[in-house]
């Protein structure tokens, strides 16, 4: 299952954010280790075992590209597919981060996550926690099915029955009536119709 022809402009969102993360990777793990061949090359008159080679250069070329692995989020193309079913747990929990205000630098934000227990069509348990916006206690109900794309972090609810009106996949904007295009962001919106 695909993102719907109509919604070009998100399939285009979804290619450029996994372009911009494997290329962050990619510098990130080339910066490590051309870090490590410039000090060597600058330090030739370094004994060996003050220098990055052999078994230390091995370890530093791992830990470039296990590090890349766990910043740039990497596992998701692996993890994150496309995948349809219903909802059987709707839930809010809580994320915690640093304040951004300079003068409150020991306080923390917290902010409410919507954590969905999903039955896929296959039988298969997937999980999906992303942001809470205005709306989604609307939006998201046990027993409704919903479709996550991959590459998109608000998945679309799909229950005909529901007068849930629509999500920005992108953004998370609720809208009550279904419209063509985000207020906010401008992506369009999937018609849960098209899917």
């Amino acid at each position: 299952m695909k993102i719907p022809f109509q919604n070009r402009d998100l399939v285009r969102y979804v290619r450029r954010r996994d372009a911009l993360r494997l290329i962050g990777y990619a510098l990130w793990v080339a910066l490590l280790i051309g870090g490590a061949l410039s000090y060597n090359h600058n330090h030739q008159t370094y004994p060996d075992y003050r220098r990055m080679v052999g078994w230390r250069m091995a370890i530093w070329v791992l830990a470039a590209v296990a590090s890349g692995f766990l910043i740039f989020r990497i596992w998701r193309f692996f993890t994150d597919r496309t995948f349809s079913g219903t909802i059987v747990t709707s839930a809010l929990s809580r994320s915690y981060s640093a304040s951004n205000d300079p003068g409150e630098g020991t306080d923390y934000d917290f902010r409410l996550n919507t954590y969905l227990k999903v039955r896929t069509d296959q039988g298969k348990l997937r999980r999906i926690r992303f942001e809470q916006k205005p709306g989604f206690y609307l939006y998201y109900h046990e027993g409704n099915r919903v479709t996550h794309f991959h590459g998109l972090p608000y998945p679309v609810n799909t229950d005909p029955d529901a007068s849930h009106g629509c999500v920005c996949s992108a953004c998370g904007t609720h809208s009550k009536a279904l419209v063509d295009r985000c207020p906010v962001c401008d992506h369009s919106i999937i018609d849960p119709k098209n899917i």
